[in-house]
């Protein structure tokens, strides 16, 4: 039997896969509360109830998303049990898988291997982070890439079934999100038909546009439409998440938010992009190339409708793939002088964050090994970025910098972590809630295999609650507040006694921000002086509810 032959685009999956995969087992591994709370749980509940079809979370029919990756962590979860490199395994593929598909669009616009294309796509804010989660936005960037990518197979090469492949990848993107799939595809497919070569007639598209949509058409369709007929407030849901959550939020500030989130997502080659957004448009410039402009014009237009909605960085992921081929054309084309000064600064503006990682774990004794292995892999990245002109060897550096952040000395800092001296039998045994704003502790129902409770107060009064309910020491008893779980369960008329308490960091909406949220600047002092954290950490209080008992 003969092994395939490894070929640049399987290297670069290979790779991704790697520098990806490292830390998605550790529940103090990078994560926020959409992950924790939605993505883990979702599939969780699902398994529970025996409901594959409808999706559940907080023992309600959920009907804001689409259920095609909540059917891959299920699947994998009965395959290889509850864990949460499982889970993550859709992010990590998405990941190397998008590499690869940036690589291959290199290879299709400008003839060349799309090694160093896939390469700084890896080594990218967005995917460093967001391909080590289990989330719906990696997942819809490899789909639409995808559907580009196919496209453009399909009219150079004049193969029918690229057209119907390109629906399909479409219709999975549409079952990843939603129709905000669209939002990435039309802006390609518009600037292609205006600056690619071989500008087709209005005719020569009828055939192409109903193998794509056609096939978009059928394999989206089924699952929404059974939807619409099953439960009559789907098409409100629908429009409350895109409407009421996305346009009616829209403020002065929305244009910079993501302008910001596309800077954020290509860090630390954002200076690189916005030199190759505005040189691809100057006259005689070597950038100055139809097939740049191209880039440039699917990625300003897939950015644009984010000017006029409420939107996080991540929602933008999909633009990544074309970004990270106009960042190597633009390295490639721009001056010797020129590209040295990009690399450096690149490397700087990583090696800052690198360093404040690796000395904060070195400052409070949490990992010695990892923060020095970071080190010498940021001095790696900052002597080849002084050194070389070619920027192969500094892009490598910098997926190698970020897998070491993000796999390696970030899961030390011990965010969410869940200490194993909780009574784990008595909690599998039991029912189990969470009553906390930050949905705090993050990792519990991936520990115990299935999804907490979310102990609402209207549920509390309704139903009761006999069983272990977690929170945190801010919404625990403070007098004079009335948002707190004592306050609840004295209203429900449900006696608890304390079990216990344990301080931890904990991700408060984004994995970097993690220390006590009413930590002040002189509570850091006293903490960097004593070179102990605990002031900075929150508090996790659980308590054993006795619905049975009189108070």
């Amino acid at each position: 039997m003969t092994l395939p032959r490894l070929t640049v685009p399987r290297l670069i999956f290979i790779f991704g896969f790697i520098a990806l995969f490292l830390g998605t087992g550790w529940e103090s591994g990078v994560t926020g509360k959409d992950e924790f709370w939605v993505t883990l749980r979702t599939p969780l509940e699902m398994m529970e109830r025996g409901s594959y079809w409808t999706l559940w979370l907080n023992d309600e029919v959920r009907l804001q998303k689409p259920p095609l990756i909540y059917w891959f962590i299920a699947g994998m979860f009965h395959l290889v049990g509850v864990e949460l490199w499982a889970a993550r395994l859709v992010g990590v593929l998405s990941g190397a898988g998008m590499a690869t598909l940036a690589t291959l669009l290199y290879r299709r616009l400008f003839k060349g291997s799309g090694f160093l294309a896939g390469i700084v796509l890896l080594a990218t804010a967005g995917v460093a982070v967001e391909g080590r989660r289990a989330m719906l936005d990696m997942p819809l960037g490899l789909f639409t890439t995808g559907s580009v990518y196919l496209c453009l197979v399909a009219w150079q090469d004049k193969n029918r079934n690229a057209w119907i492949g390109a629906g399909a990848s479409l219709a999975a993107a549409t079952l990843a999100k939603g129709p905000q799939s669209l939002l990435f595809l039309l802006p390609a497919l518009v600037m292609g038909l205006i600056l690619l070569p071989k500008r087709p007639s209005a005719r020569a598209l009828i055939l192409p546009g109903a193998l794509l949509f056609g096939t978009f058409l059928i394999l989206a369709l089924p699952w929404p439409l059974s939807m619409r007929f099953l439960h009559y407030d789907f098409i409100e849901n629908l429009n409350n998440e895109i409407v009421g959550q996305r346009l009616n939020r829209v403020s002065i500030k929305s244009p910079f938010n993501a302008l910001g989130a596309v800077l954020l997502l290509t860090f630390p080659w954002s200076f690189v992009t916005l030199t190759g957004l505005v040189l691809a448009w100057k006259k005689n410039h070597p950038l100055n190339d139809r097939r740049v402009q191209w880039l440039a014009g699917w990625l300003f237009l897939s950015v644009l409708p984010f000017f006029f909605m409420r939107s996080f960085e991540r929602y933008m992921i999909p633009i990544l793939p074309c970004a990270s081929v106009l960042i190597i054309v633009t390295l490639e084309r721009i001056t010797v002088k020129a590209r040295r000064i990009h690399l450096i600064l690149a490397a700087v503006l990583l090696a800052i964050v690198a360093l404040v990682f690796s000395l904060f774990g070195m400052w409070f004794n949490l990992t010695y090994f990892s923060s020095m292995a970071t080190v010498g892999m940021t001095v790696w990245l900052l002597w080849t970025a002084c050194t070389e002109t070619h920027p192969q060897r500094p892009l490598i550096a910098a997926v190698w910098v970020f897998t070491f952040i993000l796999g390696i000395l970030y899961p030390r800092l011990g965010v969410n972590a869940l200490p194993d001296d909780l009574p784990w039998d008595e909690l599998k045994a039991n029912r189990v809630g969470i009553y906390s704003k930050y949905s705090q502790p993050a990792m519990l129902s991936m520990r115990l295999g299935r999804s907490v409770e979310f102990p609402f107060e209207d549920r509390l009064n309704r139903d009761g609650f006999d069983g272990f309910i977690f929170t945190t020491h801010d919404q625990f008893q403070v007098p004079g507040r009335v948002d707190t779980l004592h306050h609840a369960l004295r209203t429900a008329g449900i006696p608890y006694e304390e079990v216990g308490r344990y301080p931890v960091f904990f991700s408060r909406r984004t994995w970097i921000r993690f220390t006590d949220p009413e930590a002040t600047r002189e509570t850091w002092r006293a903490a960097l002086r004593a070179r102990d954290l605990t002031p900075l950490k929150s508090e996790i209080v659980f308590v054993r509810t006795h619905p049975d008992r009189s108070e």
